[in-house]
Parts: C-alpha cells; sequence; structure tokens
C-alpha cells in the first residue's frame, strides 16, 4: 500500500513539473492565428514620394491612398470624397503622420517607419496590416488644408506584393497650380522587401 502512495506522488510530482516545464517555453500558434507562419518571412512595402520643392507639412496635407481589394480596376482617384471605406491611407500634416483605414471607426494604425527629408517622404508599412493582399493600387494627392487639391498622379499604379516587386507612380510636372513646387509631385516610387 506504501509503494503505492509512493507512485501517486511520484507520478503527481511530474506531472506539476510538465506542467511548469509547458508554461514556461510558451504555446505554438496555430494556423490561422495573425502574423506569418513560423518559419514564413513578412514583407513591407516602402513608399517614397519626391516633390519639386520641399515637403511643407505645415502649410498643405500629402496623403498616400491605397487599395487592398486586389481589383486593380476599382483604385483610388484623385477626389479624396470619392475614396471607398476599404481603402487605406496616409496622411501627412504639421509633422505628424495618420495612417487608417477609410472606413468609419477603424482604428488608427501604425507605420512601421517614416521619414521626411528635404523634398521626400518615405513610409513603411508591414503588409499583414493591409491584410496581406496580393495586389496594391497606389495614388498620391497633395491639398491644401480645407482638402482642395493642389496635385495628384496621373492615374494610380499597381504594385505586387511578391518579394522584390517595385511600381512607379507618373505625374506631369508643374501641375500643382497655387500649391507650387511644395506639393507638386515629382515622382512615386514602392517595392516590397522583408520587415525584418
Amino acid at each position: 500500500m506504501c509503494n503505492l502512495k509512493k507512485i501517486k506522488l511520484e507520478i503527481y510530482l511530474l506531472l506539476i513539473v510538465l506542467a511548469v516545464t509547458l508554461l514556461s517555453t510558451g504555446c505554438a500558434r496555430w494556423t490561422g492565428e495573425p502574423g506569418p507562419e513560423p518559419g514564413e518571412p513578412e514583407y513591407q512595402l516602402e513608399i517614397t514620394v519626391e516633390v519639386e520643392g520641399i515637403i511643407d507639412e505645415s502649410n498643405g496635407i500629402y496623403y498616400i491612398v491605397m487599395d487592398a481589394d486586389g481589383t486593380s480596376a476599382t483604385g483610388p482617384g484623385n477626389d479624396i470624397s470619392s475614396w471607398e471605406d476599404r481603402f487605406y491611407y496616409i496622411k501627412l500634416e504639421n509633422g505628424f503622420f495618420y495612417f487608417a483605414q477609410k472606413e468609419e471607426g477603424s482604428p488608427e494604425l501604425y507605420l512601421s517607419k517614416s521619414l521626411i527629408s528635404g523634398n521626400k517622404i518615405q513610409v513603411t508599412i508591414a503588409l499583414s496590416d493591409l491584410d496581406k493582399p496580393n495586389s496594391i493600387d497606389i495614388n498620391v494627392v497633395t491639398t491644401d488644408s480645407d482638402n482642395n487639391t493642389y496635385d495628384h498622379l496621373d492615374s494610380y499604379f499597381t504594385i505586387r506584393t511578391d518579394f522584390g516587386s517595385t511600381g512607379e507612380g507618373i505625374d506631369s510636372g508643374g501641375d500643382s497650380e497655387e500649391g507650387g513646387p511644395d506639393f507638386d509631385i515629382v515622382s512615386v516610387t514602392a517595392v516590397i522587401t522583408t520587415l525584418y
């Protein structure tokens, strides 16, 4: 009878040690949870906007708008009021970046990296924040503080989300009207790289 109690005690202690070991090593991530699968690289989208003058976010607004629905026939136009709820946008105004989905009540998202330098804006976004689309349609619009358009790309452009994919937006020069050179878009480039 004493041996039976001793065996039960040893099993009980073994179960406690096993439970503590499992808790201290963490838990596995199951398929379907957010983030990349184990061993799968996470990609990011890096967008660079260049203007003729210098970036002047205190006297106007710079928008980067993205459509991540994978249908390149329905990308974002240059009229901010017509942007659909599914679109994501980055807004640079008064020295601050704001990144969100246009849908009302959507939470603010966070850029992986942002930089303002001379005549360039550069932003980096994790593709997981855009629900890992197959392609992204991109447009850039500059406006005054009341969202009256100064300049925009001639048309949005599309980039695939495979590693190393690139895309470039085209704009006619000198067409920012009263916005002047600080809001006159010269070029927009996009590239897909790894996040880390």
